[in-house]
């Protein structure tokens, strides 16, 4: 970034990434800790799932990004672009795609999910895993008032966007693009590690695709606070529409599903998604570009 000093100590890639997962490392194993003395007093189990993935997002995704940007230079939150402005026309850009773009990733989300592999011990640890993050979807989408709702959409939406964002996109993918690599190749790389680190290899296709949208919106917006916004954005309404749907509301039921056609039948919603999607894209791509402004 223009203008910014960078700590002679800490010029080098190795040290960058030494640095942010070996915290990174550090930080999940206190969390782990953390956690399992929560689970010993916190005896409700959807504020304990609400609570031990607060600690998560601030020890194990924003600790680890700001502390490797501090180290890096004497101005971390300029580094991890939480200093650039965004306008208007910029956030509804994002919103724009992320609501255009629904029914083709719930048709993304479909096939992946579908993917059958061999029978193997892998296979069942796949499996397994998908089954107990859906398990703790499942509990938290059980909200029955309002103020969980809200609650939930603050945990599970706002502050996971804003930790995975300050992780991924404004410390991992930084160092990438600082050690000279090509943007386009840092965002893809970035987003296959975002992607990875989730353990759900049936989520695995929609979820790097997420990753690389946030990733451009970083870099060719100028801001983090777009991919946190879109991010904010895609997993709130996820909790919304999933928690309206346990509680019966039909139409929720449907946006859970539009863009996944019956047996047999050809999925022109999702194909009119995506290709809605891309058109606004290619044309509100000049709305993203230069409407940061740098405080």
């Amino acid at each position: 970034m223009e203008g910014m000093e960078y700590r002679k100590e800490f010029a080098s890639y190795g040290k960058r990434i030494t640095l942010l997962w070996g915290s990174f490392i550090v930080c999940l194993v206190f969390t782990a800790t953390i956690s399992m003395w929560l689970g010993s007093i916190v005896g409700d189990r959807v504020a304990f799932i609400l609570v031990s993935s607060a600690v998560q997002n601030v020890c194990v995704f924003m600790l680890p990004a700001f502390l490797v940007a501090y180290f890096i230079t004497a101005q971390p939150v300029s580094f991890l672009g939480l200093t650039s402005r965004v306008s208007w026309r910029q956030v509804l850009f994002v919103i724009g795609v992320v609501v255009l773009s629904m029914p083709a990733l719930n048709y993304i989300v479909y096939l992946n999910e579908a993917i059958d592999l061999p029978d193997s011990p892998i296979e069942e640890w796949l499996r397994s895993t998908e089954a107990a993050a859906r398990a703790v979807t499942d509990e938290l989408m059980k909200a029955d008032s309002a103020g969980m709702l809200v609650m939930t959409v603050l945990v599970a939406g706002v502050l996971t966007g804003l930790g995975e964002e300050l992780f991924f996109r404004g410390a991992q993918q930084r160092i990438f693009m600082l050690r000279g690599i090509n943007g386009h190749v840092a965002v893809w790389v970035t987003a296959i590690i975002f992607s990875l680190l989730h353990f759900q290899f049936y989520g695995f296709i929609p979820r790097m695709l997420l990753g690389a949208f946030f990733g451009y919106l970083a870099w060719k917006g100028g801001s983090l606070w777009l991919p946190i916004i879109a991010h904010a954005l895609n997993n709130s309404l996820a909790v919304v529409f999933g928690s309206m749907s346990h509680q019966g509301v039909a139409s929720m039921q449907w946006l859970n599903t539009c863009g996944v056609p019956s047996d047999g039948n050809f999925p022109f919603m999702a194909l009119l998604s995506a290709v809605a999607t891309a058109a606004f894209i290619v044309c509100g791509k000049k709305l993203l570009v230069g409407g940061a402004v740098v405080k």
